[in-house]
């Protein structure tokens, strides 16, 4: 992946794409039903916030969070739905090559939930 920073690059070279729930040093993977009251327990912009409390709570929607941990910040965060579409986004740093590097992280992100989206269920054979 070529984000245009080279730092942002050795973290997915390093840990990828977060698809399991949990954290390690440059992501977090959270997953709410709509509706969720958690969403006071997790630091996270307030339309995002908004966005799990109007969903319908059988419909699961995943908080993924991608931190810059060399300058202790936050990169971006993204409200992932079943189908695996990015419903919201959120790039905290303001830079243009910041920016740039979210949204390359973005379609990186589209691509892999999708994929997941796509493949059958163990559970449903």
């Amino acid at each position: 992946m070529n984000t245009g920073l080279k730092t942002i690059d050795n973290l997915i070279h390093s840990f990828g794409v977060r698809t399991e729930e949990g954290a390690d040093k440059s992501q977090s993977l959270t997953t709410f039903c709509g509706g969720d009251f958690r969403v006071n327990t997790v630091k996270m912009p307030f339309c995002i916030m908004q966005k799990i409390l109007q969903t319908p709570q059988e419909k699961q929607l995943r908080l993924l969070q991608w931190f810059l941990p060399h300058k202790q910040a936050r990169l971006a965060s993204f409200l992932i739905d079943e189908s695996g579409s990015v419903i919201e986004q959120v790039y905290f740093q303001r830079d243009a090559k910041h920016v740039e590097a979210c949204r390359r992280i973005q379609k990186m992100v589209t691509r892999t939930y999708r994929q997941i989206a796509a493949t059958p269920s163990v559970l449903a054979a």
